[in-house]
């Protein structure tokens, strides 16, 4: 198996993506290279690459990218690239990020994968759509919020951010990944409790919009609502690479709140 494969594979079948103008690339290596593993991963850490190396797997698929553009004009951000991409190359690594394919995967990508996780009934989504409608019938918003902290917990997330009235009764949860929970949309698909992420919100606009609104608002961290999704991924690559050895590797976000 060559490492263009994997990506060949999300062409076939990622019919919602714009292969002109994706995410879904190879951020560093080459894509010839003869994979002797794969490692899954959310972040592709220096841990993680180091981690991978060590194991045998020449390939990594991380989720989010590794060279980002924020800080691109200090002098620690230039030293982080340039130190990145020289243990890549010491390493003899390539990775490749799936983010668009897997974002919108029926069943078994990301949103799917949150929504299982949390374990509540749910409606179908449409492959459009990044968000999914959980039953959470008979629970107050506080033991709703209690009840996702005990299931999120060993992924690393100890607390759940949580707007409203802790006594209110909630029954549709619109629940949300990423960078991408909106709350308008979400409440508009018929939610009276929002399942969000920190990099999706804004303290400022979005607590004001959930409190003048009464529409409560519990929040994860992006990286847990995406940690399902990308163990899944792992599970994915055993099916149809079924020769080649894939693991997940954990990348330590969330990171971890003092307690």
């Amino acid at each position: 198996m060559e490492a263009r494969d994997f990506r060949q594979h999300c062409m076939s079948v990622a019919h919602w993506v714009n292969w002109s103008d994706t995410k879904d690339i190879f951020l560093f290596g080459d894509p010839e290279l003869e994979i002797t593993g794969i490692a899954v991963t959310w972040l592709a850490t220096d841990a993680v690459l180091s981690r991978a190396a060590e194991l045998g797997l020449n390939l990594i698929i991380s989720h989010e990218g590794a060279f980002y553009p924020n800080f691109e004009e200090s002098n620690s951000e230039r030293r982080h690239f340039s130190e990145k991409r020289a243990l890549l190359e010491r390493k003899g690594l390539t990775l490749l990020r799936c983010h668009d394919t897997w974002d919108r995967m029926p069943e078994v990508g990301i949103p799917d994968a949150w929504a299982d996780f949390l374990g509540f009934p749910s409606e179908p989504r449409p492959v459009e759509s990044f968000y999914k409608i959980c039953d959470v019938t008979g629970r107050s918003l506080v033991e709703l919020a209690k009840e996702i902290l005990y299931k999120v917990r060993p992924l690393g997330q100890n607390a759940v951010g949580m707007m409203g009235n802790p006594d209110k009764q909630v029954t549709r949860m619109a629940v949300g990944t990423g960078a991408i929970t909106r709350l308008p949309d979400m409440y508009e698909l018929g939610a009276d409790v929002i399942m969000a992420t920190d990099d999706g919100t804004h303290t400022t606009y979005c607590g004001l919009w959930s409190v003048d609104l009464d529409i409560p608002v519990l929040t994860v961290n992006h990286g847990t609502a995406e940690l399902p999704g990308m163990m899944r991924l792992t599970d994915y690559l055993k099916t149809i690479f079924p020769d080649v050895r894939s693991e997940y590797l954990p990348c330590g976000f969330p990171v971890p709140f003092v307690t």
